[in-house]
């Protein structure tokens, strides 16, 4: 597996590797709802809780150097990797960005932990949080993107928060020679980080204790009728699929649909059925091709982008039915993940709220990794967080 520099939602894999992707979707579905089935981890299939902790932290020892160092994701960057080894390298990468403290607060404190390797995580504080009441709780409240965190006070992590002055959550371990090689692993055991009193260090690991998120036979049911529906809808739209999978760079379609769908979620307002997302969708794609055509001056480049839009819309109305079923598959994918997730959030930790002008309001986790065969596809209810994530005001600078 590459560098973990970015999770691709269950559901858009039909549209970054085709069919093939459909398949490994619905495999990550089976494997998920054999976890919460029979409460023994699914086999082969694992979750973690996805943190919404910012900035993502990289940190270790570089196997080159034998140096502890820090970084942002840019540290696995191929033109000017950003490393920083020393508060100079943070000043000179970071200095006058809002980020820059972040990484000094996790240069000084990260350094104290006995890290072997080189992990990265989700910084969640850099200052103790306050002691606050939320929920009629006496806990501890931080806020490091857009959901806001309470742990009780009372609990054996709220001891741990009251104590530190850095909270991160470490999810990916890396492995190689060198920096630039590494390859991402999933799941890094944090019981050995545990002894700083100055660092609280999270898990994001998910236990399903008991089995209290195991499914019901009604849930079962349902969710089997979800999965069913979304293969023979998938396997319908088997030659569209391969036609537009990976073509998420540029103006592919593939990639002006992730595109359109993020506009989707920030709107709050989902299509109804297929032949409406396909209306939708085709208005967006002309409108992106407008862009396209008034952004050049000749004759001879206008009519270029002329002909791709033909083109592009040629392919979106060539065969209705079989570009329905691949909405609707799509579509049922992003039902039975719901139905997935809704049992992950049984599972009782951390409070976790959302903030409006209202106050706050009680939410879910940002959502859950599932992790399969060594990949990793994001679980995340999307009208509920990415549209919080994509409209709420953030407290760290970039």
């Amino acid at each position: 597996m590459s560098k973990n520099t970015h999770l691709e939602h269950l559901e858009d894999d039909i549209f970054n590797n085709g069919y093939a992707g459909a398949q490994n979707a619905l495999a990550f579905l089976e494997g998920l709802k054999g976890m919460l089935t029979t409460g023994s981890g699914g086999g082969n299939t694992k979750v973690t809780v996805k943190w919404d902790g910012a900035p993502a932290i990289i940190c270790g020892i570089d196997p080159e150097t034998d140096m502890f160092f820090v970084g942002t994701k840019s540290v696995f960057a191929k033109t000017e990797p950003k490393v920083c080894y020393s508060h100079e390298e943070i000043d000179l990468w970071y200095g006058g960005t809002g980020v820059h403290p972040k990484l000094v607060a996790a240069y000084d404190y990260l350094s104290k932990l006995p890290i072997t390797g080189v992990i990265q995580g989700d910084l969640l504080y850099t200052e103790t949080p306050p002691l606050v009441t939320m929920g009629g709780k006496r806990c501890y409240k931080f806020k490091p993107n857009t959901i806001t965190y309470c742990v009780e006070k009372a609990t054996e992590m709220g001891g741990k928060v009251g104590k530190s002055t850095v909270g991160i959550v470490f999810h990916t371990k890396y492995t190689g020679q060198t920096l630039a090689e590494m390859s991402a692993g999933f799941g890094v055991n944090v019981s050995g980080l545990q002894g700083v009193s100055d660092v609280a260090v999270f898990s994001s690991d998910f236990t399903n204790t008991n089995g209290i998120a195991n499914l019901s036979a009604g849930e079962m049911n349902k969710l089997n009728m979800s999965m069913r529906t979304a293969k023979r809808n998938l396997d319908s739209s088997r030659k569209f699929l391969n036609e537009i999978g990976g073509t998420t760079k540029g103006m592919g379609t593939a990639g002006l649909f992730k595109i359109y769908f993020n506009q989707v979620i920030k709107s709050g307002k989902m299509p109804t059925s297929s032949s409406q997302m396909l209306v939708q969708f085709k208005t967006f794609v002309e409108s992106r091709y407008a862009l396209k055509v008034e952004g050049v001056k000749t004759p001879k480049a206008k009519e270029n982008w002329e002909k791709k839009k033909e083109e592009a819309l040629k392919q979106l109305n060539s065969d209705k039915s079989v570009i329905y079923a691949a909405l609707g598959g799509f579509m049922n994918l992003i039902n039975a993940k719901k139905q997935i997730i809704e049992r992950l959030k049984k599972i009782e930790g951390v409070g976790t709220f959302l903030e409006d002008e209202k106050g706050y309001k009680v939410t879910s986790p940002e959502g859950f990794v599932a992790i399969k065969d060594g990949m990793a596809v994001k679980l995340v209810d999307r009208l509920e967080f990415s549209r919080a994530n994509f409209t709420v005001a953030k407290d760290w600078g970039k």
